[in-house]
């Protein structure tokens, strides 16, 4: 059974022991690394990050931080990101979260300083989520289990064993870097990578759980490597030996939502009905991303306010609004298919951003939190529920009011002012990204042609 608590790191004491303990006495190296939650609006404010990058509120993200190796080029966002040694691996020993709606870990390759930006952010493969990881029990949430990343057949299949003899074979799972499509080494020219844990929406009863998981992730991580006989670190000691490109999940089952489109048209109408002292502007949203791997091949930027390319392959490519200015006396209605009662993800929200460039999250709401907002308009609708409809307000008492209204700062609000720094947002301009995780039955993002995009509608004063 799984309990409320949950594993712990003590859990898997015995396994990480028994593995530095094979590591060594099959001649490997190891260095040991961090696991901690990255604030994407914190680290703006404090100059860390040049963007926020249109962050998830409702996911803080747990980031690996690996040490380098002795004479290699240095990283250009350490300890975030890291090159990898063609013969190295990284493995990351723990325990997985707790229940909840979506939990992933994320490889990605970063080409570029997040401090300065610009930057091209790939998947590498798709994520290892809560429905496709293994773990050493029955279930995949609060179990022991491991994450292996490499490129390199050899050491990948050595590492494997050294594991399972530790007591994590069922729990073993593997990540691809294919050499075929990325630059491993420790040289300028090499590639640098990004381990990233998103974990969204405790199941009831598990909130304190995810919590605790979030502020002491009970995970274990270390870069390993042959021991070789030169004092170089640098230099592989094993000869190449590439693992192949991985199969991909297909998106998309065929079955859409476009069926729902006329009361969508319908939930429109009188949302504009139901404010008639305001001018209301249609905002569509729009894919955002390219995929990962035409987006690493083409070499795509993102630099805010342009989108190019992000690590976005367990997501419907981030539908996007164009940015849109929201002063204060006006209002913003989101509207749409709850993407989760159309069965077409696993978990699906709307979030609004502030500033062009800055991009930090101001607010979002969840399946969970939608579910039967869109009664407030179209309740004799026997489909009502399969919508939402959720009021973003600087309109104050003036304004809508109600249990489905999320009220944001005003437009002259300091934003990073709640982080002790006085780094500029404006706060004028607005963006929202609608986001769809997990296809129940494909396993990865939903195909964006079988949704209906989320909508918007900005209301300002007649």
């Amino acid at each position: 059974m799984v309990t409320k608590q949950g594993f712990s790191q003590s859990d898997t004491a015995r396994q990480v022991a028994r593995f530095q303990r094979h590591l060594s006495e099959s001649g490997y190296v190891s260095q040991s690394g961090t696991e901690g939650v990255f604030d994407l609006n914190g680290r703006y404010c404090d100059g860390t990050v040049f963007s926020g990058l249109w962050p998830n509120p409702q996911s803080p993200y747990i980031l690996t931080g690996l040490p380098e190796v002795p004479g290699q080029a240095p990283n250009t966002n350490p300890p975030r990101t890291w090159r990898l040694r063609q013969d190295e691996a990284v493995v990351l020993i723990g325990t997985t979260p707790p229940p909840e709606e979506y939990f992933g870990f994320d490889l990605t390759r970063v080409k570029g300083s997040l401090h300065t930006g610009p930057v091209v952010w790939t998947s590498v493969g798709d994520p290892v989520n809560n429905k496709t990881v293994r773990t050493t029990g029955a279930t995949p949430y609060s179990r022991p289990f491991a994450l292996v990343i490499t490129g390199n057949r050899r050491t990948e299949e050595e590492v494997n064993r050294m594991l399972a003899a530790s007591g994590l074979g069922n729990g073993t799972n593997n990540m691809t870097i294919p050499p075929a499509m990325y630059r491993l080494g420790l040289g300028e020219s090499s590639d640098q990578f990004l381990v990233g844990i998103r974990t969204i929406v405790a199941k009831p009863g598990f909130e304190k759980a995810l919590d605790d998981y979030r502020a002491a992730p009970p995970l274990q991580v270390f870069r390993v490597r042959p021991r070789g006989h030169s004092e170089d670190q640098t230099k592989p000691v094993y000869r190449p030996n590439p693992l192949p490109v991985p199969r991909l999940r297909v998106s998309g089952t065929g079955a859409t939502e476009l069926n729902l489109n006329p009361t969508l048209q319908q939930l429109r109408q009188r949302i504009i009905d139901a404010h008639p002292g305001y001018k209301a502007q249609d905002i569509v949203v729009r894919r955002g991303f390219e995929e990962s791997n035409p987006g690493l091949q083409e070499n795509l930027l993102t630099n805010p306010p342009i989108t190019g390319v992000a690590a976005l392959s367990n997501d419907a490519d981030d539908p996007i609004s164009r940015n849109f200015r929201l002063p204060d006396g006006s209002f913003v209605v989101a509207y749409g298919t709850n993407h989760v009662a159309t069965r077409q993800a696993s978990y699906s929200s709307i979030a609004m951003y502030a500033g062009p460039k800055a991009a930090v999250s101001l607010a979002a709401q969840n399946n969970r939190e939608l579910r039967g907002s869109a009664r407030d308009f179209i309740a004799d609708r026997p489909n009502a529920d399969k919508f939402y409809a959720w009021t973003y307000s600087r309109a104050g008492d003036a304004g809508p009011t109600g249990p489905h209204v999320t009220e944001l700062p005003s437009a002259g609000t300091d934003f990073c002012a709640q982080y002790g720094t006085d780094r500029p947002v404006d706060m004028t301009t607005i963006r929202a990204v609608a986001r769809a995780y997990m296809q129940p039955r494909t396993l990865t993002r939903p195909a964006l042609s079988s949704l209906l995009l989320d909508r918007l509608l900005v209301f300002t004063p007649r």
